[in-house]
């Protein structure tokens, strides 16, 4: 397959298979299949498809980011592309100068130092062995490592394994990289230089596969999305627009799996066996009372809860409310509960209603998904919890980008004017609230 109109990566009708609970690549499981073939019999595992059809490109300075659920196949095309895997069915064409972090660790041997498996990472990644002496330094301190450098890294934490992994891979100045969530075990300065990094490699036409749960991440970096289901393509487009898909697939999975449910996708409901007390329902609602899903950053909002505590031994005694909010496909956004807060309820049994305002909602747009639970003293779920049950989706206000909106106040402290002006009232005073 050729390069056609600039692109870094061309990939047509690509099929990749699994067995379940084995490694088809080891010599023993071969034979073993073989024998059972012969004897005229199943080898006992089912195989699955992990990618069906898959077909996009990749142009030359672009970055392209990969979301979907866990299992859709996201790491699969990233080791397919770097050639740890072979494709069953069809072509995959990479042109240029490749390199990657799909796995921590990956490349390292545990017992060799970090001064060691510089040079081995490097020779795997196709540096020649000058090559990594001259940037050998720079590695170093961009991972920030040199006081473990003489230590086997099987003694390292995994972020460490990141950091080091990253910059090995970075400096390779390769025409492509392929980025997998290992990022995310990273400490957030980390963070924040890998992705200056990955910027500047755009600029000078890298191109860039970024997999990622982190959908803030993906909608800032990405020129374009690709969003798998099952190992199937669901939608191509730009950030907003598969993201969105996305959304959509969510729902369709908590149609399919609701909270309450074992094991749902989005945790759903866990309530402990012989549960005292438990959620009966939440609603999220606007300054007017209406309940809704959609707000604006900023807007006051409201949620209410109504639960049950059982009468029995005289109920409980200051019951406390935890709520968490979770930015769609990434960690824990924020969490507050009832009780640091300051909110004693005393002696409760029978039904009742706590409700939380918040004056000036703080997210910026996005999607999340708000849990409820009835907690112990440190917030955490004791009797009942609706994790992650709720989503609602958050418009921006046109004055606020990002995933957090903060209310703030600008004031003209001081106020140039033109020499024209000198003697006299330069402007009148300024205020503006946001």
């Amino acid at each position: 397959m050729s390069a056609a109109g600039g692109n870094a990566i061309e990939v047509r009708g690509l099929w990749k298979r699994f067995r379940k609970g084995g490694h088809e690549g080891l010599l023993w499981e071969q034979l073993v299949r073989a024998a059972a073939r012969l004897a005229g019999r199943s080898s006992g595992r089912e195989s699955f498809w992990a990618l069906r059809d898959v077909g996009f490109e990749v142009r030359r300075g672009e970055a392209v980011g990969i979301i979907g659920p866990n299992g859709a196949g996201k790491s699969t095309i990233l080791k397919v592309l770097s050639r740890v895997l072979k494709p069953d069915r069809g072509e995959v064409a990479v042109h240029g100068r490749l390199s990657g972090l799909i796995e921590v660790g990956a490349g390292f041997h545990g017992d060799l130092s970090g001064r060691e498996n510089i040079f081995v990472n490097g020779a795997i990644l196709g540096m020649s062995r000058a090559e990594i002496r001259r940037k050998f330094d720079r590695i170093v301190d961009f991972a920030g490592i040199r006081e473990f450098l003489d230590m086997p890294v099987k003694r390292y934490s995994s972020g460490m394994y990141v950091r080091l992994g990253f910059s090995v891979a970075a400096h390779m100045e390769p025409d492509i990289l392929l980025v997998d969530e290992v990022l995310s075990v990273g400490d957030v300065a980390f963070k924040v230089k890998c992705m200056d990094v990955m910027r500047g490699f755009l600029r000078r036409g890298t191109s860039v596969i970024f997999v990622s749960h982190n959908l803030a991440a993906i909608k800032r970096f990405c020129d374009r999305v690709v969003l798998l289901d099952h190992g199937r393509i669901r939608r191509i487009g730009t950030p907003d627009e598969a993201i969105a898909e996305y959304s959509r697939l969510v729902t369709d999975l908590e149609d399919a799996n609701p909270a309450g449910a074992e094991g749902s996708h989005l945790g759903g409901r866990a309530a402990a066996p012989g549960r005292r007390a438990r959620i009966d329902a939440v609603r999220l609602l606007r300054a007017d009372g209406r309940p809704a899903s959609t707000f604006v950053s900023g807007e006051p909002v409201r949620l209410e809860i109504d639960y049950h505590i059982d009468p029995a031994d005289g109920g409980l005694v200051d019951p406390n409310f935890a709520v968490s909010v979770h930015m769609f496909g990434a960690g824990l956004f924020f969490q507050f509960d009832a009780r640091r807060d300051g909110l004693r309820l005393g002696r409760c049994a029978g039904k009742g209603t706590v409700a939380v305002d918040l004056p000036h909602l703080g997210l910026g747009e996005g999607i999340y998904q708000v849990g409820v639970a009835i907690a112990d003293e440190k917030g955490l779920p004791e009797h009942d919890w609706h994790d992650r049950a709720y989503r609602i989706s958050v418009v921006a206000d046109g004055k606020t980008d990002g995933p957090v909106h903060q209310p703030r106040r600008w004031s003209a402290v001081a106020v140039s004017a033109p020499r024209a002006e000198t003697g006299r009232e330069s402007a009148a005073a300024v205020e503006a609230v946001c």
